[in-house]
């Protein structure tokens, strides 16, 4: 039997809360009586009894569902993809699938073909055409109409490219692992077809073909060892170059063939495997165009240089102090190494984060893609993925430095330089905007902390003296009115141009050091320390973890500089011998690493039933 959306609701609700749920609480969720309620519970109940779960109601308790809990979360996941792909199509996915159409083939679409399709008259669609026509001039492809209706001109690579990020922006992380599913083989059945919603049953079927092409062709430990963001990637272009050249619309360029006793590897097997069922010639671009190869030589990149350039460019273009986050440093320096080290990189290949990066932070996006353009070229700088991700970064960073507004920096000098600063601190924080508490001071050392600080303005208990910046005496405590005058006068400071950008407090940095020198000796030091593990262990390491454990090891090493190891780990299963091994390396980079640290890293390490054990 089938449900109704608004049953399908009320299921969503309690499969995926799992507790009970009143019968006013359930009616409230569609706005229905009670009574028309009931009805609809028990169409629940006999549809909820076919897949053996039980819907039970007990007085004073409510709804609530008795089922194996493998089997209440999978009917979670068939509702919830049932009701979004079941959804009425609304005006911008209507304009997103005709644009899909018009990419994918090349014979002419009518108006009338649009209006039957979609439901809607003839000017909606008309209205629809003109915003595309636009939106296909900004991606340099041409709309043409002519008297049998209206297609697509323009390069085929930017018009491939083009329908990939269509079709991405459709789909949901979960929507990716539903469809992997059948590569992985995690469930033997799909029961949605993810991509019936959105494109031509053609596409549909050409994309199912090469789904069970790869499965066939990828061994199960390099499925469960790929992202599947790279397989989906790989299949889209696989299928969309399918199509195109059943259209007979190869690549330009295309007469050269594939040479396959140079080029092996799995991609070339799969196209090979296409080309003689499908009667296709393998050509090279197509190849190219598959693989995603940017051939990009990041061989002789500096990456600490290159971030260093990048922070350095972003924080100018946007006037946010990110240049001074040493953090971001490391952690951007770690991702950039693990980014630039992959053998290839597929443009626009999938990120769930993509689009609400851009909407929410689009002026960022939009320098650092500048920056990744002067620095690895306009290639890379095309691939939206690899700039929402270093963007996340620079977000994380803007928590902490704050949005580049300058601060009037303050000192405070009260009776000892300790007493209520704590107090003083936080109600000046919340109630003053633009003030930024340098330190402390008692009335013998405010000159060495003054001169220490540089601050714009003196806020003191104690009348005091100061020739080149400005003093405001307040009682002890700040009275209200206290507060007032220093928020005023903030606000001229502020006016007259005066003010620093916000500072980033380092705890427990070592004093010897600067931060940029920490900032290299982190990475440079870390690095190493990764090199002589990997040698050690070689084909000991987990490889479903072998990027990980780059960034592991940078950020262990960060942890032991900055004293805050590990204080509890889960118990170890390899011997001693091995524990010390791990040990004498960090020793010998003079990096004294704990035995919690130690038993982390040993999770990224193959645990073997023959491992010595003491």
């Amino acid at each position: 039997m089938q449900l109704t959306q608004r049953e399908i609701d009320t299921t969503i609700e309690l499969l995926s809360s799992r507790t009970s749920k009143t019968a006013n609480e359930l009616a409230a969720l569609n706005k229905i009586s009670p009574r028309t309620l009931k009805s609809d519970m028990a169409n629940i109940r006999k549809w909820l009894k076919e897949a053996q779960v039980s819907l039970i109601s007990k007085p004073g308790v409510g709804y609530f569902v008795e089922g194996d809990e493998l089997t209440c979360k999978n009917l979670l996941n068939q509702l919830l993809a049932t009701e979004r792909l079941s959804a009425p199509i609304y005006a911008e996915m209507r304009k997103k699938q005709m644009m899909m159409q018009l990419l994918l083939f090349e014979a002419p679409i009518s108006s009338t073909s649009f209006s039957d399709e979609y439901g809607v008259v003839k000017n909606t669609v008309i209205f629809d055409l003109q915003q595309i026509k636009t939106f296909f001039s900004e991606n340099n492809l041409r709309l043409v109409a002519n008297h049998l209706g209206f297609s697509v001109s323009g390069d085929e690579r930017q018009r491939r490219l083009l329908l990939e990020k269509l079709i991405q922006e459709n789909f949901t992380d979960y929507d990716l692992f539903m469809m992997m599913s059948r590569v992985s083989q995690f469930e033997k059945e799909a029961q949605v077809n993810y991509f019936d919603s959105i494109l031509p049953p053609a596409f549909s079927v050409y994309y199912d073909y090469v789904l069970k092409l790869i499965a066939t062709h990828l061994s199960e430990q390099n499925i469960h060892n790929t992202s599947y963001f790279e397989i989906f990637t790989l299949a889209l272009r696989l299928t969309i170059s399918l199509v195109r050249l059943i259209e007979e619309c190869p690549l330009e360029n295309s007469e050269e063939l594939l040479d396959t006793e140079e080029q092996t590897g799995f991609t070339v097997s799969l196209l090979s495997e296409i080309g003689k069922i499908y009667h296709k010639p393998l050509f090279k671009a197509e190849y190219d165009y598959v693989y995603g190869d940017l051939n990009i030589s990041t061989a002789a990149i500096n990456v600490l240089d290159l971030t260093s350039r990048v922070i350095e460019f972003v924080s100018n273009a946007s006037q946010i102090p990110f240049n001074e986050d040493s953090i971001l440093f490391q952690n951007l320096v770690a991702h950039l190494t693990l980014s630039l080290e992959r053998t290839h990189h597929y443009l626009n290949e999938y990120n769930p984060f993509l689009k609400e990066i851009k909407a929410n932070e689009m002026p960022l996006f939009t320098k650092i893609r500048q920056s990744v353009t002067r620095e690895l070229g306009t290639k890379m700088a095309q691939d939206e993925s690899f700039i929402s991700y270093i963007t996340l970064h620079f977000m994380t960073s803007k928590e902490r430095v704050g949005n580049g507004e300058r601060k009037i920096r303050a000192v405070y000098v009260c009776a000892t330089g300790l007493g209520v600063t704590s107090f003083l601190q936080q109600k000046m924080s919340s109630e003053i905007e633009g003030i930024e508490i340098a330190g402390f001071a008692s009335v013998l050392n405010y000159p060495r902390i003054v001169a220490q600080t540089e601050p714009e303005l003196i806020i003191s208990a104690f009348p005091i003296d100061s020739q080149d910046i400005p003093v405001l005496q307040v009682k002890p405590l700040a009275s209200e009115k206290d507060m007032a005058l220093i928020q005023k006068k903030v606000k001229t400071l502020l006016a007259e141009g005066k003010g620093h950008l916000p500072t980033i407090k380092f705890k427990d940095m070592p004093k010897s050091q600067s931060i940029g020198d920490l900032n290299q000796e982190t990475i440079v030091t870390g690095f190493m320390v990764y090199e002589a593990l990997k040698q050690l262990f070689q084909d000991k390491l987990r490889p479903e973890f072998s990027e990980g454990f780059l960034l592991h090891i940078l950020l262990t090493v960060h942890r032991i500089i900055f004293n805050k190891q590990y204080q509890e780990t889960a118990p170890v299963v390899f011997s001693s011998n091995i524990l010390s091994k791990i040990e004498a390396i960090f020793n010998q980079y003079e990096l004294a690493i704990n035995e919690n640290e130690v038993r982390a890293i040993t999770e990224y390490l193959i645990k073997e039933g023959r491992e010595e054990r003491d």
